[in-house]
């Protein structure tokens, strides 16, 4: 399988981009692929989906969306064109915490997610899921930031979804400073 795909954004179109590797063009789908620009250097984890006669290839930004989806797509009922809606990068922390405070209302704001569809996807996830903690694969620097974060008495869940959204190219203290801003906005 394709664990990731580097390359040249060639095509926009639709919710798919086209990424040329080696000669060779790979059609992904993606939540925006209107973030992307034409030319863009760009590295996707990719999920190949297979049902039936279907094979398409998805793509996300980060590792941990990419375990979230495939947690999302184990949900009965629930394909990869829902779950896609539900990794938006920028509102991925906010995602996971109304799906472990049953925010029911902020899940439906996304297109194909009624009443029911939320519930089912709060209720797996709280609930058959027997490990509730997500897996994340955090570099040297955000696994600073989490020790920093924790000694201040702030909870693993939080700083973890927390980490997933502040910009790694800073230093530490640029890092933990972003994270605490954050921290502190949930708790209002």
């Amino acid at each position: 399988m394709y664990y990731y795909i580097k390359g040249l954004v060639k095509l926009i179109h639709n919710n798919n981009i086209v990424i040329e590797n080696n000669g060779i063009g790979y059609e992904i789908g993606f939540y925006n692929p209107y973030l992307f620009k034409i030319n863009q250097k760009v590295k996707l984890f990719t999920y190949l989906y297979i049902k039936e006669n279907i094979r398409y290839l998805y793509g996300f930004t980060d590792i941990n969306l990419l375990n979230f989806f495939k947690k999302i797509i184990t949900i009965p009922g629930i394909g990869p064109k829902i779950a896609i809606v539900l990794t938006q990068n920028e509102l991925f922390s906010d995602i996971k915490m109304a799906i472990e405070t049953n925010n029911v209302n902020f899940l439906k704001k996304f297109p194909g997610i009624g009443e029911k569809t939320a519930q089912q996807i709060i209720w797996y996830l709280n609930n058959k899921n027997t490990n509730k903690q997500t897996n994340y694969i955090f570099n040297p620097k955000q696994k600073d930031v989490q020790n920093a974060l924790l000694n201040l008495g702030f909870e693993i869940k939080q700083i973890n979804s927390i980490i997933t959204r502040i910009n790694t190219e800073t230093d530490i203290e640029t890092m933990i400073k972003e994270s605490l801003q954050l921290l502190l906005k949930n708790r209002k």
